[in-house]
């Protein structure tokens, strides 16, 4: 009796999962941060300035986990109130793949997970977590 082989998996480092499957995933967080100020750019008082960071999420639960991180800067809304916003693609471990198994290609998938990111919401823990390490600190 044989067996049929199965094409091996790319040894890439990359969880490839289907879009679907992926939506279903919870995502908790897992580190915020703030970046550093760049020591080089001198700040005059009444210049504007940014407040920027990092966000990282991870799944629960899986065997092999979703790594979905990105940077984020503080924006005023029109209201006044302050606002985490996502700047830049994000960062991931997962590379999408259509029903026949092939890859996204990485600028779809990182479009799409951009998409995902946008429609989560992450600003309020993102928030609150650095506020819980600026207190601490």
């Amino acid at each position: 009796m044989e067996t049929e082989a199965k094409p091996a998996a790319p040894r890439d480092g990359f969880l490839r999962i289907a879009l679907e499957d992926l939506l279903a995933v919870r995502l908790v967080h897992l580190v915020s941060g703030l970046d550093e100020d760049d020591p080089s750019q001198v700040r005059r008082c009444g210049t504007i300035t940014s407040i920027m960071g990092y966000t990282e999420w991870v799944s629960e639960g899986m065997a092999e986990p979703v790594s979905l991180g990105w940077d984020w800067r503080l924006d005023r809304l029109q209201t006044g109130e302050a606002n985490c916003m996502r700047v830049g693609l994000p960062r991931s471990n997962v590379m999408l793949i259509d029903s026949a198994k092939r890859d996204y290609g990485w600028d779809r998938n990182l479009q799409v997970l951009a998409s995902i990111v946008d429609a989560i919401p992450w600003a309020g823990e993102t928030r609150a977590a650095i506020e819980r390490r600026t207190i601490t600190t």
